[in-house]
């Protein structure tokens, strides 16, 4: 589906409205008003009018069901940062609320810094490391928007910056997603990735998929016909015996499969990506769509005597099994978030059906902003290298017993850095748990070790110990005595 470009003020209250009986429309109409006049003769890289491209992500919040609050901030997300206009004129017009999400999303400049001069890239660092430190659930969802509208709108973007965009989504924004659980936007977002990142990959693999889709469409039209009348959450259109089952079902849905997905379960069975994903992408590898069996939050009391997965079976094995359907096996999505039924028409086309409870397809979507209790707070932000704040962490202790986590794969140097610079500036040796042993800077620490560090003023750095640091900390460190040594 083409991504929609001409929004209108009306197309967000016409959606505010639907969702929102009751509602704040006249502070919308009057943020609109007040960003059209803060962005008024701006226009984008694609020509456009700067204010099209808040309204768009004023459409996507609008659309996800969110309240006035973030469709505001939604607004007015480029002010601050693109128009010179103070945090505080933003708070004191449409309140805190609205103020602090801008706030989160908004990058560092030079007026945040007057008593420092920061190349972009420093700057760059902190706005990532402030987007970290402060981001909440309705923050993160104005991001999401604004990243999805941007990515869709490369074609004003100079290329040199294109590719810098997508790494930056997929090393900073996704992991924040993935902390959410929101995997419905890790798709969209890795999948706006993939297309910025691999365009020629990306056309071929989705007129490989299309043309495996329209020379299979009548069966599997007639197969996914089949499954919706199976499961029609109005009507029990097979044997009195399922009624037991079929007043637990709420909806069922199925989609195409996204490029995306495709291109992880194919990189998953290929040695060479790049050589093997043509072999692989067929009818007997690849599944051509998703189907979604929704049913009731009843079923995941932990009082019910039923499974989720118990609806599918009986249907499967009381209705589809004598329709020509086959099922194959039990899988996992590539990152284990949820499982799904992998089965087949008679004609062999394959289809993923997910079961999902009505929360848990909310959740699935939306993430755990649907709980009432919801708070999205990261801890042990990387602010020297934020990307590295998302690299999988061992615990290790201190001779004293309290507990670190750093980066796996670190070493006792890495360690010593982290405890403070002056013990990382002159390290002599190290030891692990009980042992005396004098073990050198390039040991790699284990979950659990703890370690004692030795050092001493005489030893100082040599610029080999850069093949011995695996953390941002320790080579920021490094880099920082080596300069001051010029």
């Amino acid at each position: 589906m083409a991504y929609e470009m001409k929004i209108n003020l009306n197309d967000i209250m016409n959606l505010y409205s639907k969702n929102h009986k009751v509602g704040n429309k006249h502070d919308i109409k009057r943020a609109f008003e007040y960003a059209s006049d803060k962005h008024e003769g701006i226009t984008r890289g694609t020509g456009e009018a700067y204010i099209c491209h808040p309204l768009r992500v004023a459409k996507l919040v609008t659309e996800w069901g969110f309240e006035s609050d973030v469709i505001i901030a939604a607004l007015l997300h480029d002010v601050v940062e693109d128009c010179d206009t103070p945090l505080s004129e933003i708070e004191n017009l449409f309140g805190t609320n609205v103020s602090d999400i801008v706030d989160v999303v908004t990058a560092l400049s030079d007026k945040d810094f007057t008593d420092h001069t920061l190349t972009k890239a420093q700057r760059d660092l902190l706005s990532d490391a402030k987007l970290q430190e402060k981001i909440n659930d309705k923050a993160l969802y104005v991001k999401i928007a604004d990243r999805i509208d941007n990515l869709n709108t490369l074609s004003g973007v100079k290329e040199s910056k294109r590719i810098p965009k997508a790494e930056h989504t997929r090393e900073i924004i996704i992991p924040i997603v993935k902390l959410e659980n929101a995997y419905h936007f890790v798709d969209v977002l890795e999948e706006l990735c993939f297309q910025t990142e691999h365009p020629k990959m990306y056309e071929d693999m989705t007129k490989q998929y299309r043309s495996l889709c329209t020379a299979n469409s009548r069966k599997c039209q007639e197969s996914l016909d089949i499954l919706s009348n199976v499961f029609d959450p109005h009507y029990n259109n097979e044997i009195n015996e399922l009624d037991r089952y079929h007043r637990y079902i709420e909806n069922f849905i199925y989609n195409h499969r996204s490029c995306i997905s495709i291109f992880r379960q194919i990189s998953h069975d290929a040695e060479n990506i790049k050589d093997d994903w043509r072999p692989l992408f067929s009818k007997e590898n690849i599944a051509l769509y998703d189907l979604t069996l929704i049913v009731s939050d009843e079923l995941s009391d932990d009082n019910s005597s039923i499974h989720p997965n118990d609806i599918f079976f009986q249907y499967f094995e009381k209705a589809l099994s004598h329709k020509g359907f086959y099922l194959i096996k039990y899988c996992f999505t590539t990152y284990k978030d949820t499982g799904y039924f992998l089965i087949s028409d008679e004609m062999d086309n394959l289809y993923r059906v997910f079961v999902r409870t009505e929360r848990e397809y909310q959740r699935y979507t939306y993430g755990n902003i649907i709980d009432e209790d919801s708070s999205l707070a990261l801890a042990d932000i990387n602010e020297i290298e934020p990307r590295d704040t998302y690299n999988e962490k061992i615990k290790v202790f201190r001779r004293d017993g309290s507990a670190m986590l750093i980066d796996k794969g670190a070493t006792v140097l890495d360690f010593a850095f982290n405890i403070h610079s002056d013990l990382g500036y002159h390290f002599v040796y190290a030891m692990v748990d009980e042992s005396k042993t004098q073990l050198p800077a390039f040991t790699r620490l284990n979950e659990g070790d703890t370690i004692t560090i030795v050092a001493s003023a005489e030893i100082n750095p040599d610029i080999t110990w850069f093949k011995y640091v695996k953390t941002s900390k320790a080579v920021h460190f490094l880099v920082k005595y080596f300069q001051g040594k010029q």
